[in-house]
C-alpha cells in the first residue's frame, strides 16, 4: 500500500497547479440549469478531458430545454463491476451573476466562483483521481462517470432521475462528488423532499362590519398549520417547515383566500406515507364553516439515500485508506438536502456522498472551496479505487 500511495500522491502533487487551473477553466464556463447551451459548453469541456484519458463518452438527452447526462466509461472490457464517479455540471447561478467574465479567483488557499463548491470542484477531484490511476496502470475495474446537466432543478419535467438510476445499474460503488463539508465529513444518508401546497378559500368582507358574516381563510389556514407542524418527528428524521404564506389584501379586510407552502423532508417511505395521510386528513377537516381547502403536493425527483450495511462498508474502506495514507479519518453525517446519490443508490449501488472539494456557502455568491482538499481527496479516492477489492 505504501508504494502504491506514494505513486498516486506523486502524480497528484506533480499536478497541483494544473488542477487549480483546470478547476478555474471549468468554473468560468458558467451555466444555470436553464441555460442549456452554457451547461453543454461545460459538459463538452469535461468530455474532452475524459476522452483524453481514454474514456468512451456519449450523451443521454433528457429534455429539449435541458443539458443531458454525460456518460463516460474507461476500460469497458475490464473485469468486474464499474466504479462510478457522479455529479452535475449545472449551477444555481445564472451566467454573469458574479460580475463579468472569468469570475473564478484564488486567494489565500481558497478558490471562489459559481459552482466551485457545488459542484465543479468535485468533478476535478474525480478527474484527477482517474488520471492518477492511469499513471500507475490501474486496470482492475471499469471506471464510469455520470454527470448530468440539471440536478439543481430537481429534474422537474423530465426523467433524468430514472436515467441516472438506469445508468448506475451494475455498478460496484459510487462516489457522488457533491459539496464537501468544512468539517471533513462524508454523507452516508440523505432525505427525500416533498412540497405541499395548501389552498384555503373563505368569504371576504370588512373586518369591522362583516366580522361574523365573513369566513376568514387565513384563520382557517392557521388552525391547519398548527396541526401540520406537529407532524415533525425528529426521532424519525422527519421535518415539516412552513415555508410560504400568502393571504389577504387589505389591512381592514377579512381574507377570502390563503395559500400555504410546506417543505417536508423524510428519510424513508413509511414516514412519507404517514405524513401524506395526515396531510390529507388535516386538509379535509374544517374549523371554520364556510371555508374550503384544497391540498396538492410535489415530490422532488431526488430519491433518499439509505445508509445500508454496504454503504457503511464502503465508507469504512475510504477511512481505512485515508488513515493508512496519513490523513485524518472522515466523519460521517446524514443530510437533509437531496442529491442524485439517492437515484444511484436506487439501482442497488452503495454510494458515499459529499466527496467533493471542502468548502462553504453553496448556492451563495460567497461560495468557496479549500484548495488543499482537491489534492487530499484525489489521492484518497484514487487509493480507494486501487484497493476496491478489499470490499
Amino acid at each position: 500500500m505504501e508504494k502504491l500511495y506514494e505513486k498516486i500522491a506523486a502524480y497528484i502533487d506533480g499536478h497541483r497547479k494544473e488542477m487549480v487551473e483546470k478547476l478555474c477553466q471549468l468554473v468560468n464556463l458558467e451555466g444555470h440549469f436553464e441555460e442549456k447551451a452554457n451547461v453543454e459548453n461545460a459538459r463538452d469541456w469535461l468530455q474532452r478531458e475524459l476522452e483524453a484519458e481514454g474514456f468512451t463518452c456519449r450523451v443521454r438527452e433528457v429534455a429539449p430545454d435541458r443539458a443531458g447526462i454525460l456518460v463516460g466509461v474507461l476500460g469497458e472490457d475490464r473485469p468486474g463491476k464499474p466504479v462510478i464517479f457522479s455529479g452535475h455540471m449545472d449551477t444555481v447561478h445564472y451566467k454573469g451573476s458574479f460580475g463579468g467574465d472569468n469570475p473564478c479567483r484564488v486567494e489565500d488557499g481558497l478558490i471562489y466562483g459559481p459552482g466551485v463548491l457545488d459542484m465543479k470542484g468535485g468533478l476535478i477531484i474525480a478527474l484527477y483521481a482517474v488520471k492518477a490511476l492511469n499513471s500507475i496502470g490501474y486496470n482492475a475495474h471499469p471506471v464510469k462517470f455520470l454527470v448530468d446537466g440539471e440536478e439543481e432543478s430537481d429534474h422537474v419535467g423530465n426523467d433524468c432521475d430514472q436515467y441516472m438510476t438506469e445508468e448506475s445499474r451494475g455498478g460496484l460503488v459510487a462516489f457522488n462528488m457533491e459539496c464537501g463539508e468544512l468539517q471533513n465529513r462524508l454523507c452516508t444518508a440523505r432525505k427525500s423532499q416533498f412540497t405541499y401546497y395548501l389552498t384555503v378559500d373563505g368569504v371576504g368582507g370588512h373586518a369591522g362590519n362583516d366580522f361574523l358574516r365573513g369566513k376568514n381563510a387565513i384563520h382557517e389556514a392557521a388552525h391547519k398549520i398548527q396541526e401540520i407542524i406537529l407532524l415533525t418527528d425528529l426521532d424519525q428524521g422527519t421535518t415539516v417547515t412552513t415555508a410560504v404564506i400568502k393571504g389577504g389584501g387589505h389591512t381592514s379586510g377579512i381574507a377570502d383566500h390563503c395559500e400555504v407552502v410546506f417543505d417536508v423532508r423524510v428519510s424513508n417511505e413509511e414516514e412519507a406515507k404517514r405524513v401524506l395521510d395526515a396531510m390529507h386528513a388535516i386538509a379535509a377537516k374544517t374549523y371554520i364553516e364556510g371555508t374550503t381547502t384544497k391540498l396538492d403536493y410535489y415530490r422532488a425527483k431526488l430519491a433518499p439515500l439509505q445508509e445500508t450495511e454496504d454503504v457503511l462498508r464502503f465508507f469504512h474502506l475510504i477511512n481505512k485508506v485515508a488513515e493508512e495514507s496519513g490523513f485524518e479519518p472522515f466523519g460521517k453525517i446524514h443530510r437533509g438536502g437531496a442529491t442524485d446519490a439517492g437515484n444511484i443508490n436506487a439501482a442497488g449501488v452503495p454510494v458515499v456522498d459529499a466527496c467533493g472539494i471542502r468548502g462553504d456557502f453553496a448556492h451563495n455568491r460567497k461560495e468557496y472551496g479549500v484548495v488543499e482538499s482537491l489534492y487530499d481527496r484525489a489521492k484518497i479516492f484514487a487509493g480507494v479505487v486501487a484497493r476496491i477489492e478489499e470490499l
